[in-house]
Order: C-alpha cells, then sequence, then structure tokens
C-alpha cells in the first residue's frame, strides 16, 4: 500500500537533489566563466576571442539568459499559475537558445583551431537550436508532452557549456590529456553524453507508463 508513496518520495527527492546539483554546477561555471566575460575588453577576451567580441559576447549573453530562465520553466506552480509568465519566459529562452546557438556554429565555422573540435561546437550549436525550434513547434501544435519533451532537450544542451568547464577544469586538475586533446573529448562529450542520458530517461518514463 505504501509503494506508489515510497517510489513518489523517492522521485522526488531525487529530482530536488538534481536540481540542486544542476543549480550548484551552474553558479559554477557563471562565476568563473560567463560572468567575467560581460566585460567585453581584450584583457578580458584575450588576443584570440576579443577580434570576434561582437559575435561572442551575445553568445554568452544569451546564454547566460537561457541558462537562468530554463529552470523556472519546469516548474509546475509557475508553469500552472502563472501561465502567461510561462509563456513569455518560454519565448525569451527559444529565441535566446536559437540565436546563440546560430552564433556559436558561426564561430565554429571561422574558428582557427583543429577540425574535430570545431565540428564539436558547431553540432553543438545545431542540436541546441534544432531543438528549441522543435519545442516551439510542438507547443504551436499544441503537442504538450512533445514539448516538455524537446525542452528537456534543449535545457540539457545549454547546460553542455556548464559541463564543459566543470569537467574540462577537473581533468586538467590531473594532468590528464594535452589541452588540444581534453577540449576535442569535451566538445562533443559535454553535449552528447548528457543528451544521451536525457533520452534514455525521457524514452524509460514512456515504457513505464505502458
Amino acid at each position: 500500500m505504501n509503494q506508489p508513496k515510497q517510489n513518489n518520495n523517492i522521485r522526488k527527492y531525487g529530482i530536488i537533489t538534481l536540481a540542486l546539483c544542476t543549480s550548484l554546477l551552474a553558479c559554477y561555471y557563471l562565476i568563473t566563466t560567463a560572468l567575467p566575460m560581460l566585460i567585453p575588453t581584450e584583457a578580458v577576451y584575450g588576443s584570440y576571442y576579443f577580434p570576434r567580441v561582437y559575435w561572442v559576447f551575445p553568445h554568452i549573453v544569451l546564454g547566460i539568459i537561457a541558462t537562468i530562465i530554463g529552470p523556472f520553466q519546469f516548474m509546475p506552480k509557475i508553469r500552472n499559475k502563472y501561465l502567461k509568465i510561462h509563456r513569455q519566459l518560454g519565448r525569451v529562452y527559444i529565441m535566446s537558445t536559437v540565436l546563440s546557438g546560430i552564433s556559436g556554429m558561426y564561430m565554429a565555422i571561422t574558428s582557427d583551431v583543429n577540425l574535430p573540435y570545431a565540428v564539436g561546437l558547431f553540432m553543438l550549436g545545431v542540436a541546441w537550436s534544432t531543438s528549441s525550434i522543435m519545442a516551439f513547434i510542438s507547443i504551436k501544435n499544441r503537442k504538450i508532452d512533445l514539448h516538455k519533451e524537446w525542452m528537456i532537450r534543449s535545457y540539457v544542451i545549454t547546460l553542455a557549456f556548464v559541463t564543459f568547464r566543470f569537467v574540462y577544469d577537473i581533468i586538467r586538475s590531473f594532468d590528464i590529456g594535452t589541452w588540444e586533446e581534453v577540449q576535442v573529448l569535451m566538445s562533443w562529450a559535454c553535449w552528447a553524453i548528457p543528451l544521451f542520458i536525457a533520452e534514455v530517461f525521457i524514452q524509460g518514463r514512456k515504457i513505464k507508463k505502458k
């Protein structure tokens, strides 16, 4: 009799734990990497990024906006009680991710880096923009469940920058691999692996329902 209640509690606390861990990692990324880049000077950006500051700066700002807005879109209280706010934030989120994804693709194409690293970043931009566009198309066609699934995928990819920086710092702290090798690895692993895990979760819920 208490099994369903126990399962619900486990699921509830699991979601809370995941949310807290995600929030801490997002804060780590924002404080150590993103927020300092809001000062668009050569001293902050360096000789590599500063010549493309007009692409890098919007990319970072839009990424920060999406990172902050994302969690609020998954809160049932906001979604149910403040539907208008939910929709407005959703529009801002989708525009931010699509535009930031496009700017990321441009920077990947024009980057003077090795090909595997550039392709990884380019595909990150493609996956990010596409998942958000699919979320928008789904809700426009009143496919609510499908919209939720695409929003989960989109936000998982939004957090790719968080994953990249956190794992990269850990790997380099142990002096594993060269700078270039770790960059190439993380350009793919930071979004492809979390997206795979999210997909297993999404499809697993459907199997459980049946």
